[in-house]
């Protein structure tokens, strides 16, 4: 059964979903973590220290002495356990799952359509000034739009970070994010399915307002094998559902999955996220709207796509707005780009890795 209703355009989107602040002003906690290694358990001490960088507002330095830590000792994150899926028949309707990944927008935040605190995007890695000598992923002007705003559903994406380097990500569910899977090393040691995952939502020049979470399984139907290059196949599946250690989206929010339906090829209906390394070198989100996506007419799907992409925005969502939602939903992340056109992964098998990691892990 094809998904009937229409993805909204923004302008269409402004009907149904309304800017609003939080409805309720409620303090949250933050979870910052970091790793040592010690012989035995270390002592810990901890004082805060205020900061005024603006007299209307203070921010407070949270400082902490560990004591026993061994001398130039490397503590490094837990590797994840995991569950690979083998694409198959679909055991849940489209209603059902229509129903079961919806969004979810905390009390406490404030939603936003398109981000509102929008900032300075500097370039720190400048175009070729041969086109025909490095692809480009800039197609015309440069639609990317660097942002700050921590409102919903801006809270929800993330920077994704591996020792592969870094990504983008958003959250997919409670405690499930979903990202690229060539960022994740998939060298882990024996009964592990890969290395350590940490995922930072609302990044922004290493803040962390909603603190940090690690992940602890992984689920995926094809690993990417590290050769630098997206195969056909990888660039069909080339995404992961990653559980957190900690319910992270009960205070980001999350945003909800959805399959693509190829009769949506012609609407300028789709938005992207992400953390590009050619602006303000990865440190700082951006977001760009109203683009169009061309399926490849198969459950497993690599979508084109002339929106503006840069290494770094992988595994950010690609998403759209129905009317009845309460949020947006994801239908690809970003995987791959050339001079011809950017690819992201998605489409039905997409939606149904992310039911199962919830259903799995509620």
């Amino acid at each position: 059964m094809p998904n009937i209703e229409k993805p909204l355009t923004l302008k269409e989107a402004e009907k149904h979903f309304k800017t609003r602040g939080a409805n309720k002003e409620t303090p949250i906690s933050i979870n910052q973590r970091f790793h040592v290694q010690a012989e035995k358990e270390p002592e810990v001490k901890t004082r805060l220290v205020p900061v005024k960088r603006d007299e209307q507002k203070i921010s407070w330095e949270v400082q902490v002495e560990i004591n026993g830590v061994k001398a130039g000792g490397r503590a490094l994150p837990g590797l994840l356990k995991g569950t690979p899926v083998k694409i198959g028949a679909r055991e849940i309707d489209e209603q059902k799952l229509a129903t079961q990944l919806t969004s979810f927008i905390p009390d406490h935040l404030g939603f936003n359509l398109s981000p509102l605190d929008i900032q300075k995007g500097i370039k720190t890695i400048q175009a070729a000034l041969d086109d025909r000598r490095v692809p480009t992923t800039i197609f015309g002007a440069d639609n990317r739009r660097t942002f700050r705003d921590t409102t919903y559903p801006w809270s929800t994406v993330g920077l994704v970070e591996t020792n592969r380097g870094t990504g983008s990500g958003v959250m997919i569910g409670p405690r499930h994010l979903l990202t690229v899977s060539h960022v994740i090393d998939w060298t882990a040691p024996a009964g592990f399915a890969a290395d350590w995952v940490r995922f930072t939502p609302s990044y922004f020049d290493g803040t962390a307002p909603f603190g940090v979470a690690y992940g602890e399984h992984i689920y995926w139907y094809v690993k990417e094998d590290g050769d630098g290059f997206i195969s056909g196949n990888e660039g069909n599946f080339d995404y992961v559902v990653v559980v957190l250690d900690s319910r992270m989206g009960e205070t980001t929010g999350w945003m909800g999955a959805r399959g693509y339906d190829d009769a949506w090829d012609s609407l300028a209906a789709w938005s992207h996220m992400g953390y590009p390394g050619d602006l303000n070198g990865g440190q700082r989100p951006t977001w760009q709207g109203s683009f169009k996506v061309d399926g490849t007419d198969d459950a497993g799907q690599s979508m084109l796509h002339k929106a503006d992409v840069f290494p770094g925005q992988s595994g950010g969502p690609v998403f759209g707005f129905w009317a009845g939602d309460v949020g947006p939903r994801a239908i690809a992340v970003q995987s791959w780009q050339n001079s011809s056109n950017n690819g992201a992964s998605g489409g039905m098998d997409l939606r149904d890795l992310v039911a199962k990691a919830r259903t799995e892990f509620a």
